[in-house]
């Protein structure tokens, strides 16, 4: 660039108010005369360059490093070669395009932000876009679309859509798209549409529409959401939703209540009571109660305080059954062991133990032992070996399960 209305060079230290045309600052020191130096036109910084002061300019370009101590105005900031932007105050621009890093102490509003390491907010940025390569870090950001290569960290986030490809970190955040390749911290509250992470999730409470997490999430608070899918653990302290899927362990502290279904690969604990449309278990499943209105399907051991309740209620083979068992159908596969059992129509496989048994249709298999009384209304059938406490007896109507 040619034609500038002022230089000032290495080494030097100028004081200017109003340029009428373009800058160059060569590695040297610009003193804004009144606070504040206005150029009506284009600064171009090579080397190093310093404005003690606030700056107000069309566009900012070049090289070099330029650290402006005050205010930075200017429509088009677009540095090159690994050069870094450091604002004191505030920031006010359409694109900023800095190779290495910026660093901005105080508020922030711009259109389009593109760093290619280190961007740091110190104050609240209002971004429409921002993308950084490496690690973004800010008190308050408020934008469209974010974009870290790295890490992002914030006190308060509210977007549309964060994508991270390492680490996010945050206390409060409010988006409808988050995508984190590894790792997600939210330790006060989030607020998201649809949350999606390689790694780990760490929510303290909030609201999740649908989240699908590789690894392991976790909440210290109450969440509630419609559909998370995780596929290794689930930890969370209660929470209220349509279905959730869980790879391998889901433990909840207290209730969990889904209108939809829950899916478990592997164990299910549950501090308070479990009620879903159905619920299938792949291992076992301890809770206060269990209420599954269209199915409970477990394969291994059921542990409840107040019973097992079902349309339909299936117990794997050489499974356990702790508390009672009320269903219109259930099927006990064999081999297993099962406490009060209360049906319409009741199928217990062979060699396993029940104790009181109320059902209309019973079948009973082979090697079976009934410990407590067997009441039926319907129809009875007893295997070969079937050791029984007391006849089987039928009566007009049967026992209504606990409450």
């Amino acid at each position: 660039m040619s034609g500038f209305a002022a230089k000032v060079e290495r080494g030097q230290s100028v004081a200017l108010s109003v340029v009428e045309g373009d800058l160059l600052i060569d590695g040297g020191t610009v003193e804004a005369e009144g606070g504040t130096v206005e150029v009506r036109g284009t600064v171009e910084v090579k080397h190093k360059g310093t404005i003690k002061g606030n700056l107000k300019a069309e566009a900012l370009t070049g090289d070099g490093t330029i650290g402006v101590e005050g205010d930075l105005d200017a429509e088009d900031v677009r540095l090159e070669d690994g050069a870094s932007l450091e604002v004191g105050g505030n920031l006010t621009s359409v694109l900023v395009d800095v190779p290495r890093a910026l660093k901005v102490r105080g508020a922030s509003k711009a259109t389009d932000v593109r760093v290619g390491g280190e961007a740091e907010f110190g104050g609240d940025a209002v971004v429409e876009e921002i993308h950084v390569g490496g690690t973004l870090r800010a008190a308050k950001i408020t934008g469209e679309d974010i974009s870290v290569g790295g890490t992002l960290e914030a006190k308060e986030m509210k977007c549309e859509d964060i994508k991270v490809g390492g680490t996010l970190r945050a206390e409060r955040l409010a988006a409808e798209s988050v995508t984190v390749g590894g790792t997600a911290t939210i330790t006060v509250e989030g607020v998201i549409k649809n949350l999606n992470v390689g790694g780990t999730v760490h929510l303290e409470k909030g609201t999740i529409e649908d989240a699908k997490v590789g690894g392991a999430m976790e909440s210290g608070g109450a969440v509630k959401f419609e559909d998370l899918d995780v596929g290794g653990q689930l930890r969370l302290e209660s929470g209220m939703g349509e279905s959730v899927k869980v790879g391998g362990l889901l433990e909840i502290q207290h209730d969990l209540v889904l209108e939809d279904r829950l899916t478990v690969g592997g164990e299910a604990r549950v501090g308070g009571r479990l009620e879903a449309e159905s619920v299938d278990v792949g291992g076992n499943l301890s809770s206060v109660e269990v209420h599954g209105h269209d199915m409970v399907k477990v394969g291994q051991s059921i542990t409840t305080n107040k019973g097992v309740k079902g349309a339909v209620v299936s117990v794997g083979r050489r499974g356990r059954a702790t508390g009672p068992i009320v269903g219109e159908k259930v099927r006990i596969e064999s081999d297993s062991v099962v406490e009060d059992v209360y049906a319409d129509e009741l199928k217990i496989g062979a060699s396993s133990s029940v104790g009181n048994v109320f059902a209309a249709e019973v079948e009973v298999g082979d090697g079976c032992v009934v410990s407590g009384r067997l009441l039926y209304t319907g129809e009875v059938r007893i295997g070969r070996n079937v050791q029984l406490s007391s006849q089987p007896e039928k009566v007009s109507s049967l026992p209504g399960p606990p409450t």
